[in-house]
């Protein structure tokens, strides 16, 4: 007997519905008229780590953002869609996603089966590997390791909750557009 291994791991919830919205265009519709809220949730999501940052960390990320505004607008877009894209695919759908497969095997295995117990799980570790990526961005600042779990783990748990609930496309758009806020939006006025 052979056993397909599908990925995401579909009892938990997890997926790429854009890929799906290509198949119907009632599916397309509503993806895209979902789209707005992703938006929102980007940028509350960048406005909300800034007001963070500044009560917790005396507003050192300010210093990050000017830096990448001091590069030419184009190279801060490849910035941003490129870090959007490629932390999507390993926080969440790789990282986050195997952990939550990893826990709910280990669930099942004892008798106590829970979709939403591995998710979480998958969603905390993918948000604190998150942050810990991103302490090298701020390193020499107080505290680089509890700033950047914090806020960027924030980011993380907001991304990670978007994946599981909307899809990846969810995570990225609003990763995207959380990016854009600080790195184009708000960079291009410090």
């Amino acid at each position: 007997m052979s056993r397909r291994l599908h990925w995401p791991p579909r009892p938990l919830g997890l997926g790429t519905p854009f890929n799906s919205a290509l198949a119907t265009r009632e599916m397309r519709a509503a993806f895209f008229r979902a789209s707005w809220q992703y938006l929102l949730i980007g940028i509350a999501t960048a406005l909300a780590v800034l007001a963070l940052d500044q009560i917790l960390f005396a507003g050192v990320s300010v210093q990050r953002i000017r830096t990448l505004g001091a590069q030419p607008f184009g190279v801060r877009c490849v910035i941003v869609l490129y870090s959007a894209v490629t932390e999507e695919l390993i926080y969440r759908l790789l990282i986050a996603t195997l952990i939550a497969w990893l826990v709910a095997r280990g669930l099942a295995r004892v008798g106590r089966p829970s979709s939403s117990i591995a998710v979480w799980s998958g969603i905390l570790v993918a948000a604190v590997l998150f942050g810990l990526a991103h302490v090298p961005n701020l390193a020499d600042v107080p505290h680089p390791y509890l700033r950047a779990i914090t806020l960027n783990g924030i980011a993380g748990i907001v991304l990670g909750w978007l994946y599981w609930r909307r899809g990846l496309e969810a995570a990225i758009l609003a990763h995207l557009v959380a990016d854009a806020t600080l790195y184009l939006g708000i960079a291009s006025f410090l």
